[in-house]
């Protein structure tokens, strides 16, 4: 036990060590350009936790924002010249406070991908280069750490990931938390619990798993069309707008997809994996395979109907950690043929 324990401690401070690099870069050069718009309206939020003085949804992604208001009040700050200075609209403190609680998301997403892999029964090596790939990941270093509200976001999902995984139903606060931090993970869980469902013997877990991502996002949806509504983006709430706007293909694609396809490094390593098993005569699996682009798909014609196209990727990366896990599902048992060939 007491083995395990500093073996943990020793991998937290190696992942925390080696993010701290980029939050202090993120700190040190990092500003607020076009890309970061939504970035803008969260720091207002963060000062007062006013929903009524930004737009939605912003407004209604809540659990973020309460914490970095908390850190802040903490009164921690590092005053050093940095390029934010050259934005004086931009409350350097709450920048700082932002940038260092993505720093200790990422830090603990990466654990966590460690932890919970080794307790899904990955080996502890393969389970640390998952955490390493997260954090080398395209979207963690450019959308991740720079300022915003999702890296949270992900280190949720990866609990979440876990107990689906386990099939408990401690999924069901996690559930409730993205009503107010990220409504896109109802979306997935969708696909997800119901493509299981029938997979599974029509299993009841996933039955559940399903109603409760679809209650969920029901909530979400009427609290965003009653209570915290805003002009801004009106139409997300209206299933006529969104059909018209999907089906009238006005998205410039090309540009859509090369910024899609720039976050993707992690998808394209599972890829990658396949590519080799299957060239080497090794079993993949379709079904997960399948999943992954269904759920590219739905992602898809969900930001060309919401008119967010060029951060389809941003989102698609929200997921990560389902990649990751599904890479370590395919290396798994090559390596032990691997070891076994060696061996022999």
């Amino acid at each position: 036990m007491k083995n395990t324990l500093k073996e943990n401690t020793f991998i937290a401070c190696i992942y925390i060590l080696l993010s701290f690099p980029l939050f202090y870069f993120i700190y040190k050069f990092g500003v607020l350009l076009a890309g970061y718009e939504d970035a803008k309206s969260y720091i207002k939020l963060f000062a007062n936790l006013d929903p009524n003085e930004v737009p939605s949804p912003f407004n209604m992604r809540l659990i973020s924002p309460f914490l970095i208001h908390c850190l802040h009040e903490t009164g921690i700050f590092y005053n050093t010249e940095c390029a934010i200075d050259a934005f004086p609209s931009v409350d350097k403190t709450y920048f700082f406070s932002n940038v260092l609680f993505n720093f200790i998301c990422v830090s603990f997403t990466c654990i966590s991908i460690f932890y919970t892999f080794s307790k899904l029964g990955f080996s502890k090596i393969l389970s640390f280069l998952s955490g390493l790939l997260y954090l080398l990941g395209f979207g963690t270093i450019f959308y991740m750490m720079m300022p915003g509200v999702d890296a949270l976001s992900i280190l949720l999902f990866t609990w979440l990931w876990y107990f689906y995984q386990k099939r408990s139903y401690w999924v069901l606060p996690f559930f409730m938390a993205f009503i107010f931090q990220r409504e896109y993970y109802f979306l997935v869980f969708l696909v997800i619990a119901v493509m299981d469902y029938f997979k599974n013997a029509k299993q009841g877990y996933y039955l559940h798993i399903f109603l409760m991502a679809f209650v969920c996002w029901t909530i979400y949806f009427l609290l965003r069309k009653y209570v915290f509504f805003t002009p801004h983006w009106h139409y997300q709430t209206s299933a006529s707008n969104l059909m018209s706007i999907l089906l009238s293909f006005k998205q410039d694609f090309v540009t859509m997809f090369r910024q899609t396809f720039m976050t993707m490094n992690i998808y394209f390593i599972y890829l990658l994996v396949l590519f080799y098993k299957r060239n080497k005569g090794h079993k993949v699996s379709i079904y997960y395979f399948y999943m992954t682009l269904i759920l590219f798909v739905q992602i898809t014609l969900v930001s060309i109907a919401t008119t967010s196209g060029n951060n389809n990727g941003r989102y698609f990366y929200f997921i990560t950690p389902f990649f990751l896990y599904l890479i370590l599902m395919e290396l798994n048992p090559l390596i032990k043929i691997e070891v076994k060939e060696t061996e022999g």
